[in-house]
């Protein structure tokens, strides 16, 4: 009976001490089956496996997470993949992301190297269909509620271009990698630090050579990233501090030394004075030849405008001008591209945050990239309506798009309707899947950990300020500005939304807190509405009951033009009504809001 009694106090001194030296990491990992036939690939240099529903990452030897992009942190990486596989490694770790660095939740880059942190010899990981990989982006998505948003637009994406080839196989390019695809993709993991959880984080596919499909020395095989925008190349002017060389390397910068993607640079051309040098080895000569090459190749980019204008103002009928804006763009990915942009309302999609490249140095082509600010979440977290009027796309190389594609556009848009890639159902059910892979539980301990979340509170305004929701109003009142005496009754802008003023107040930003509650319920309804708003903009009308919605009198009625009130045909509708006129004679009123 004794013995009985010592055991159990062992057993009971056993079970407490456990509970109080395990961590929430361990413990979480333990509950999903960590200790039953797990393969343990820590020793593994090159490791496969399939895509996790839901991983988790325990982060050790970290004081905190980084928060600049220049300081990195080495550490250990702990993954459990949810199904029987699970890893222990070292890695570098340092912030990632532009204005997403001021959140308090910072998306990283997570390098894996080896024991030494050397990330040369770091191990590769094929993941599920993905390009093979040693460093990952695990983005926090701080003002989403999903905390995947952008995801949801990838995988939507992807589903877009299935139907068309390979961006490289469109403009020549025959060396396939199946596994590459030209723009992200991700699965949701929960992230551990030093045991304690930390966030939910989406672990996701690097803008890498090897997901653009190019080769590292060709120097046709160009890859642009950052500001890229009328200001800094697509109207002559190159500003090669806005924008990063990815792709290829090495290259030389115009100070004969090594270019640097971190601190970007013009690079070295055959006009530098030090661009041939009698102490350059060969492969000195090698990469400023390749410098060369691709400057040369961004310089003729730059003038594609120019000599757009140049054909038009010179009488160029349309014919003419579609094929020489087809000589230098890959249009079916700047149409797909437009027509993700308007069904998201890629808020800052239009000068950053999109890939341009090319395979040949001459046609470029264009992919989305950091769809955060889509499907009418903002900079800040804030909501706006899905009939909220959108500028038309005509940044760059989509003026050309915008005025000489509408019907291909709109035809595209038609096709994704009929395909249903563009329905509701279909992208409501890509933002459930996200929502089920993390479980309610772990929404719940991230409110809890991240409550300042925009996503998670109600706006909180100033004495004297109330929201205003009349969001036709957004384009025409100004910034908000402290310095101005408001009367009652006026109106500004500050943060990507409207304030109003209820008394006389000067001063003080409208609001304490800038935010909202924001659902799944919220995000369903904002879909519908969008794709319902997007059927009138172009004029596209659903099957009834699974059955086309056409007149059998006559199947071959088409859209022949888009007219205003007073009779005005324009390339697309803005803000206002339409009359559509169609073949048979027939025409519509369309409310464009």
């Amino acid at each position: 009976m004794k013995r009985k009694i010592l055991f159990l106090c062992v057993l009971m001194w056993g079970i407490v001490t456990w509970a109080q030296t395990t961590t929430e990491f361990e413990k979480m990992v333990m509950e999903r089956g960590l200790k039953e036939g797990v393969t343990d690939m820590s020793d593994v240099n090159k490791v496969e496996m399939e895509e996790p529903r839901l991983a988790f990452v325990n982060l050790t030897g970290f004081t905190a997470m980084p928060t600049t992009k220049k300081t990195e942190k080495q550490g250990w990486m702990e993954v459990y993949d949810g199904h029987g596989r699970y890893f222990k490694k070292a890695v570098t770790l340092h912030a990632q992301g532009g204005y997403s660095l001021k959140h308090p939740k910072r998306n990283f880059v997570c390098h894996f190297c080896d024991s030494l942190w050397n990330e040369e010899g770091g191990t590769d990981f094929k993941i599920g269909d993905w390009v093979k990989q040693s460093s990952f982006h695990f983005k926090a998505f701080y003002t989403d509620f999903l905390r995947g948003i952008g995801e949801v637009g990838y995988k939507l994406y992807a589903q877009m271009v299935a139907d068309r080839p390979p961006f490289w196989q469109r403009v020549g390019y025959e060396d396939d990698n199946p596994r590459a695809r030209c723009f992200p993709d991700a699965f949701p993991c929960v992230v551990y630090l030093n045991g304690k959880f930390y966030g939910i984080f989406a672990w996701q596919l690097k803008k890498s050579r090897k997901n653009m499909n190019m080769q590292e020395d060709v120097a046709t095989h160009i890859h642009l990233d950052g500001n890229l925008n009328d200001n800094n190349i697509f109207q002559g002017k190159i500003n090669w501090n806005q924008f990063e060389v990815r792709n290829p390397k090495p290259l030389y910068a115009i100070e004969d030394t090594l270019y640097d993607g971190n601190q970007p640079k013009e690079l070295m051309g055959d006009t530098c004075a030090k661009y041939r040098q009698a102490s350059d080895s060969e492969e000195v000569k090698e990469i400023k030849e390749r410098s060369n090459a691709v400057k040369q190749s961004i310089i003729q980019m730059s003038h594609y405008w120019k000599e757009l204008e140049q054909l038009l103002e010179s009488g160029a009928n349309r014919k003419t001008m579609r094929q020489e804006i087809e000589r230098r763009y890959e249009i079916g990915s700047l149409i797909d591209y437009y027509v993700l942009f308007y069904l998201q309302v890629n808020c800052d999609g239009t000068l950053k945050n999109w890939q341009w490249f090319t395979y040949d140095g001459q046609r470029w082509l264009v992919t989305p990239y950091d769809l955060d600010q889509t499907f009418g979440i903002n900079l800040y977290g804030v909501v706006r309506p899905a009939d909220h009027p959108i500028g038309s796309l005509t940044y760059g190389p989509f003026w050309w798009i915008h005025y000489y594609y509408q019907d291909e556009i709109r035809q595209r848009y038609h096709e994704l309707r009929d395909s249903k890639v563009f329905d509701a159902d279909n992208i409501c059910q890509l933002a459930d899947d996200w929502y089920e892979r993390v479980g309610e539980s772990f929404y719940e301990q991230e409110r809890t950990r991240w409550p300042d979340s925009p996503c998670y509170g109600e706006t909180i305004c100033r004495s004297g300020w109330e929201v205003c929701d009349d969001w036709e109003l957004y384009d025409d009142v100004p910034p908000h500005n402290s310095a101005y005496l408001y009367q009652a009754g006026d109106v500004c802008k500050l943060e990507g939304r409207l304030w109003r003023a209820t008394t006389q107040v000067s001063g003080t930003k409208p609001y304490i807190r800038n935010s909202n509650i924001d659902t799944l319920q919220r995000l369903h309804g904002w879909i519908s509405d969008r794709i319902a708003y997007l059927d009138a903009y172009w004029d596209y009308e659903p099957p009834i009951d699974g059955i086309a919605n056409l007149d059998s009198s006559n199947p071959l009625r088409h859209l022949i033009g888009i007219y205003t009130l007073s009779g005005i045909k324009v390339d697309a509708p803005t803000q206002g009504i339409y009359i559509y006129i169609y073949s048979d004679g027939t025409n519509k009123k369309v409310l464009i809001r």
